[in-house]
């Protein structure tokens, strides 16, 4: 029989007389790491649905769909398989609008089918007036209105939106041919091209 090392007898007095590093949650409340990262959350106040998040997240871990019923997108995280890398947060247009919360560390839950790992909310889109096509969220181009400040009256999308917080304006209705007029309508890049190019070509 081999007498023990005196290092594992210095190693078992030491963990003899430390705390675990081991934690009584859930009995217990949990304090997280000064440096753990957490799990991103959106802040719909500031989130602008421009899709930024979605597009640099390696895991696929953000998504958004545009549900044209209801006329809006839907941003979702799926916290499952979210690995906490901070792209998101860090790549976000305004910055602010979906940050790592350092609270968001369980997503158990004792009632059944409760969705409680995912976080989403939602953004009105705006269509083109011409061809029915999606351009943007409106708080996107608002958003753009806002960095670009005077110089934002000249495209008539960013001055249309504008408009619409003093008065109401009715859609117009879709339509095959394209005329002069049309440029003054909210309309996607592929129509104001066309109506640029038949305005000077034809």
């Amino acid at each position: 029989m081999y007498l023990p090392k005196l290092r594992e007898i210095k190693e078992a007095l030491v963990s003899l007389f430390t705390k675990p590093f081991t934690t009584k949650y859930p009995r217990g409340e949990y304090q997280p790491h000064e440096h753990y990262r957490g799990f991103p959350e959106y802040k719909e106040e500031d989130c602008i649905g421009c899709g930024a998040c979605a597009e640099v997240c390696p895991a696929h871990a953000i998504s958004f769909t545009d549900d044209h019923e209801n006329n809006v997108r839907i941003m979702e995280v799926n916290y499952f398989y979210c690995f906490n890398c901070g792209q998101c947060e860090e790549r976000c247009t305004t910055e602010t609008g979906i940050q790592l919360q350092s609270d968001l560390y369980s997503f158990a839950s004792s009632v059944k089918g409760e969705e409680t790992q995912f976080n989403r909310i939602e953004k009105e889109l705006v269509y083109c007036e011409n061809c029915g096509a999606t351009i943007a969220c409106r708080d996107h181009l608002l958003f753009v209105k806002e960095q670009l400040g005077a110089k934002a009256y000249a495209h008539p999308n960013l001055m249309l939106e504008t408009q619409k917080n003093f008065t109401r304006i009715g859609p117009s209705k879709f339509k095959d041919k394209i005329r002069r007029e049309d440029y003054i309508k909210e309309v996607c890049p592929n129509c104001r091209h066309r109506i640029v190019t038949e305005d000077e070509f034809k």
